[in-house]
């Protein structure tokens, strides 16, 4: 009997170091939802415009900035610290123009460290993401929020930029003044 118990302890104690060889693995997939906001009034809706992202391997602990619109649009970043500029973005993806998707945007990221860039062309606006990717986690979900009427903002780990705030936008939704003025048009006889 005291064999019997011998054998089945080292068994258990065999089977629980077992969890500690497994294989870690660096990477995810980012899942992103965007959703715009283009004028105060509007209902925050899901994203419909002209949006592209990229992703930049950064070295842990720097600090790095899209500087202006022209360096959103040409893929560029600069580090707060030494001035220093990447252009050449290890990550390239375009968004889902489907808006009853779930999530428009995808990031397949490897690197341990990446700063993350959305870009909506469209409404002029972009966002930014320091990343440290975690182990062993091979999906994570996040929502970016886009609002064209404030000049910056931040929320879920995402900081976005209005480069030109002051710019009229046009709202997501017919206000009920527009919808009526497009009734009475049609409703008038064509001359």
């Amino acid at each position: 009997m005291r064999y019997i118990t011998m054998l089945l302890a080292m068994c258990v104690a065999l089977l629980s170091l077992t969890g500690c060889f497994k294989e870690e693995k660096q990477g995810t997939r980012m899942l992103i939802s965007l959703y715009s906001q283009n004028v105060t009034n509007d209902p925050i809706m899901k994203t419909s415009s002209d949006i592209e992202g990229y992703a930049f391997e950064v070295k842990k602990g720097s600090k790095w900035e899209v500087s202006s619109w022209e360096d959103a649009l040409n893929h560029r970043i600069t580090n707060t610290e030494t001035g220093e500029q990447q252009s050449e973005d290890m990550v390239y993806t375009y968004a889902n123009y489907d808006t009853e998707a779930e999530y428009q945007l995808s990031f397949e990221l490897w690197s341990t460290h990446t700063f993350l860039v959305v870009v909506d062309r469209t409404n002029k606006i972009y966002a930014t993401r320091q990343y440290d990717t975690p182990m062993n986690l091979p999906t994570v979900y996040t929502q970016l929020h886009l609002y064209a009427h404030k000049k910056s903002g931040s929320a879920n780990g995402w900081t976005f930029v209005n480069p030109f705030p002051d710019e009229a936008r046009e709202p997501l939704v017919p206000t009920e003044t527009e919808e009526n003025e497009k009734e009475e048009e049609t409703k008038s006889p064509q001359a």
